[in-house]
């Protein structure tokens, strides 16, 4: 709570300024508890009032083109609940907001169809596992699964994974040879892909990100892979042990950020389920945009 700021919303670190991020995962982590609903409906409105008249949640006012908090406080608007308005005028941005891609080139060094359109980390600029996976968690959230920029995001991220299973940040091959898969990225797009795709289409990826399970530590990596599981209802063993043992490092590496910090609450009070929660709840929605 010593990164809550008097205005609403979290800084990252103590004393810091508001960040978006921080806010949303910190919305996620505490709706969970019944004695924070104020501290939640003030980071709630502050995130609102951070919303610029396009849509968008910037990462901050001086780095508007930086729009990718956008679907993660749709995500912490739907979970808390209310925001209609908002969680409208961010869908709208999302659907609207273009990518840099263009037609794939035989001799490419590219692995990827670099045609196929995504969501970028800003304005313009080409496609990437996190930012679409997560436009995807948002667009489902709110109902808008069958929209056409879900389904050509979807083919995307299938284009984008890795023969051996999983993905990277976006890359499968740079001048014909493969790219290792990272465990946070392959639980981004399952997480996106839970409920579109066949589990056949990704098997190699729950596999691979299963075989990862014991070995990760770090909050990040960690958590989207339970969130990656969890998507497809496979459970991890000891989900209880494994966060504590990863809180524990902050004795070695220091304090985390107010994300990690929350995403790891989050991720041990769900047992990993936060996210397939926030999104199946869309597939029923009938308010679709």
């Amino acid at each position: 709570m010593s990164r809550s700021l008097q205005g609403g919303g979290f800084s990252q670190r103590e004393n810091g300024i508001f960040r978006p991020d921080a806010t949303a995962w910190s919305i996620l982590a505490l709706c969970e508890y019944n004695d924070y609903r104020n501290l939640i409906e003030c980071a709630c409105n502050r995130l609102a009032e951070s919303q610029l008249t396009d849509g968008r949640i910037p990462l901050s006012e001086n780095v508007d083109n930086a729009y990718w908090p956008t679907p993660l406080a749709v995500l912490a608007w739907k979970y808390a609940g209310g925001f209609e308005n908002e969680i409208k005028r961010a869908v709208k941005f999302i659907l609207r907001t273009p990518s840099f891609h263009f037609p794939e080139e035989k001799k490419s060094p590219y692995g990827h169809d670099t045609s196929i359109r995504g969501w970028p980390w800003t304005v313009n600029a080409h496609s990437w596992i996190e930012p679409t996976s997560m436009a995807i968690l948002a667009l489902k959230a709110t109902g808008n699964n069958e929209h056409e920029r879900v389904k050509e995001a979807v083919r995307m991220i299938l284009d984008r994974e890795l023969l051996a299973g999983g993905w990277n940040y976006g890359n499968t091959t740079v001048f014909g040879r493969e790219l290792f898969p990272m465990p946070e990225n392959a639980g981004q797009a399952l997480c996106a892909l839970s409920g579109l795709v066949q589990r056949s289409d990704i098997a190699k990826s729950i596999g691979y990100l299963e075989k990862e399970m014991s070995i990760l530590k770090t909050p990040v990596s960690l958590c989207w892979g339970l969130f990656g599981l969890r998507a497809w209802s496979v459970k991890t063993k000891d989900i209880r042990g494994l966060i504590p043992r990863s809180l524990s490092l902050q004795e070695r590496y220091g304090p985390y950020d107010t994300s990690l910090l929350s995403m790891l609450v989050a991720a041990y009070n769900t047992e990993g389920e936060i996210i397939k929660q926030i999104t199946d709840s869309g597939f029923q929605a009938t308010d679709r945009i």
